[in-house]
């Protein structure tokens, strides 16, 4: 039996394919190695996961976990420490999420892949294996057009009172925050990232606005600029798109890569889905 998993900073998407090929979905939180200790990432997987599968996890035969924070060898061995703890008999995989999305959209074909969800990330794939990477630095140094970035600069917009007065006080009226709350959320409190992002959600519930249109097309410009258009080839190789920011702003996105030539292939909500089929395709 395949566990296949793509995890984002914000939540983990789970898919179970059983040995007659019946698939089973979960969610869980985040399990980014940067922010959760091997110990609190099986603290989640027994309590979130393993709890509500339909068969022991002594019958799991394989795990293919790809994750955000899992760029680096360090922090591939801790997750894979956690996993292999928890499914004791599986055989265990534990790749960068950059990856994933890429297998997700490209199969075996060449493309440019781009994650925008709570984080941003890019990669040339060649097919195989990602061959460049431009941007993962997470969200002090990077994560451009992401939810955390869009979610920034909503509350930064608010903050420096640059909102026009009837989005400042929907945002008051929805978040009941003022600038010390937001403070301690931000400067004092752990993943801050997750925090700012999930302000996101205001642009989505107000993307008719004439003052969010403009925001949205500023972050998602600056990730097509200090991304994709760095890949040489990006106005002959089709470029795709993954994760929840990606996905719901598609028209705008497209709107963007129509003016700079650039070509759209697959915008995925959720690469797990198409992971299970690479893996399914592959036998493993």
């Amino acid at each position: 039996m395949l566990l296949i998993a793509d995890s984002g900073s914000s939540k983990t998407g789970w898919r179970l394919v059983n040995d007659k090929g019946v698939i089973f979905s979960f969610h869980t939180e985040g399990l980014n190695p940067y922010y959760k200790t091997i110990e609190q990432i099986k603290a989640v997987l027994n309590k979130d996961l393993i709890a509500y599968l339909p068969y022991k996890a002594d019958d799991i035969t394989h795990v293919y976990f790809y994750g955000a924070g899992c760029s680096v060898a360090i922090k591939c061995e801790e997750v894979k420490k956690a996993l292999s703890e928890c499914f004791a008999k599986a055989e265990v995989e534990v790749h960068h999420d950059i990856l994933g999305a890429a297998r997700a959209c490209c199969g075996h074909d060449k493309g440019i892949v781009c994650i925008l969800g709570t984080g941003s990330n890019s990669c040339y794939y060649d097919g195989t294996d990602t061959t460049q990477t431009i941007g993962g630095l997470g969200f002090i140094l990077g994560d451009e057009g992401s939810g955390g970035h869009i979610g920034k600069s909503i509350v930064a917009a608010f903050l420096n009172k640059e909102m026009p007065e009837d989005l400042r006080t929907a945002f008051t009226n929805t978040y009941h925050m003022d600038r010390t709350a937001i403070d301690k959320k931000v400067y004092l409190e752990p993943n801050f990232n997750k925090f700012l992002g999930t302000f996101s959600m205001f642009a989505a519930e107000h993307i008719s606005h004439p003052f969010i249109q403009s925001l949205l097309k500023e972050c998602l410009d600056l990730f097509l600029v200090k991304h994709v258009c760095r890949y040489p080839d990006y106005k002959t190789t089709t470029v795709h798109f993954v994760g929840s920011v990606a996905y719901y702003y598609k028209d705008i996105l497209m709107e963007l890569c129509k003016s700079k030539g650039i070509t759209t292939g697959k915008f995925v909500l959720e690469p797990v889905e198409e992971l299970v089929g690479f893996h399914k395709q592959l036998g493993i």
